[in-house]
């Protein structure tokens, strides 16, 4: 589909394959993505302007009511303040007027990072790595509902926010103008991705459906419908060539950005039997996808085979987050049982376990080492961003068990 003329607005779905099977494609539909960018940027998924000049919405100059943040959003929590037991963060962000849903660092400058929450607001935020004392922008205004995520892209120039009104909205990081607000879901964005390559933005739905526009001119390039539930998670693919698609269905999705055609299905046993709630791709492992579920279960795929590899089981409440390490033969699972587990890719079994007071609700690898970080719920989605709270776990021996590209 061309970037620069809009997509349909809601295709219709399209005949799903069987559960576990391949669906058979040409060879020119396997290498669906150099068809959006000129070969010497490489196989993306879009044919990108990346002028800093993209146009604006005609809906910039509009202003957050005064009294919206007094207004009950539907996903916005009451009650009294929650008090950590310690406090042991570096700085901390207290610029919002309702719970904080989401944060995100800038891929490009480590001082900088964005926050989204209840309140209908974003705020970027600036450390000073000397003294440890914050600056924050102006409130980002635009949204009629809960910022349900914040994301910058590849460079870091442009943070895109996700809204329970069913809009994303784009913002310039060097001075946090808005350049485009993207539209067309009929119900409120759970997430939102950029492509690797590219200024293309990839979000799902509560409508079923995921979206993907050209962010620098806001052309609607492709609808991705197929799924019969919320579109929980999702993302492009490490190489840019596909987009996965996780679903409240219980089914995991891989789709064709091109085409939207939905090129494998992984739906009823021996996958999940319940809603997948988070997804995570291998780094450099092509079609290695980790999943997890409210039925207390990680799911190991290979989306270039077709096959569920394995089922990770040691939670006894949901998994709200995943990890795969690009660096180890690890992945890990984080519950709302509050047990974090480091899984041996190899032979599937348990490596560690920690067990946390509260539910395990994110965790992070870190590059080039078998450690991660984990953030207990009770804290992350409270008014008050300690960004820098979480807990490194760290996995011993180690000996030789780097994982192979491939």
């Amino acid at each position: 589909m061309s970037s620069d003329a809009p997509g349909p607005s809601a295709p219709a779905p399209q005949g799903p394959p069987a559960p576990g099977s391949m669906v058979e494609a040409s060879e020119d539909a396997d290498q669906h993505a150099p068809v959006f960018m000129p070969d010497d940027q490489g196989e993306v998924v879009a044919d990108l302007d990346e002028e800093d000049d993209a146009p604006m919405s005609d809906s910039d100059d509009d202003e957050l009511d005064p009294a919206a943040a007094d207004v009950e959003d539907r996903d916005a929590e009451t009650g009294e303040a929650v008090v950590p037991p310690s406090d042991d963060a570096t700085a901390t962000a207290a610029s919002h007027r309702a719970p904080v849903y989401a944060t995100h660092w800038s891929p490009a400058a480590g001082d900088l990072f964005a926050t989204g929450g209840g309140d209908d607001v974003a705020f970027f935020h600036r450390l000073n790595l000397e003294d440890n004392t914050l600056t924050t922008s102006a409130p980002l205004t635009g949204h009629a509902d809960s910022v349900s995520d914040v994301r910058f892209n590849r460079d870091g120039t442009l943070l895109a926010t996700a809204g329970l009104d069913g809009r994303a909205l784009i913002w310039r990081a060097s001075d946090g103008a808005r350049t485009a607000a993207l539209e067309g879901p009929g119900g409120g964005l759970e997430w939102v991705r950029w492509h690797p390559k590219g200024d293309v933005l990839l979000a799902g739905s509560e409508d079923f459906t995921a979206w993907m526009w050209n962010a620098s001119d806001g052309a609607l390039m492709q609808v991705f419908a197929g799924h019969s539930g919320s579109v929980s998670c999702g993302g492009f693919t490490p190489d840019g060539k596909s987009v996965a698609t996780g679903s409240a269905d219980g089914s995991l999705r891989v789709w064709a950005p091109r085409t939207g055609e939905c090129v494998q299905l992984f739906q009823g046993h021996p996958y999940h039997d319940g809603p997948v709630t988070c997804l995570d791709f291998h780094p450099s492992t092509p079609g290695l996808i980790l999943t997890g579920s409210e039925d207390n279960t990680a799911r190991l795929v290979s989306a270039s085979s077709g096959r569920v590899l394995g089922s990770l089981s040691a939670h006894v409440e949901t998994v709200e987050t995943v990890g795969l390490s690009g660096d180890f033969n690890f992945g890990a699972s984080g519950a709302i049982d509050g047990k974090l587990v480091v899984w041996d890719l190899n032979t599937l079994a348990q490596r560690s376990v920690a067990q946390h007071d509260k539910a395990v609700s994110m965790l992070q690898w870190i590059p080039g080492t078998a450690c991660l970080y984990r953030c207990e719920k009770q804290f992350f989605c409270t008014t008050w961003v300690v960004f820098f709270f979480a807990q490194v776990f760290f996995l011993e021996p180690l000996r030789n068990e780097r994982a192979s590209p491939g």
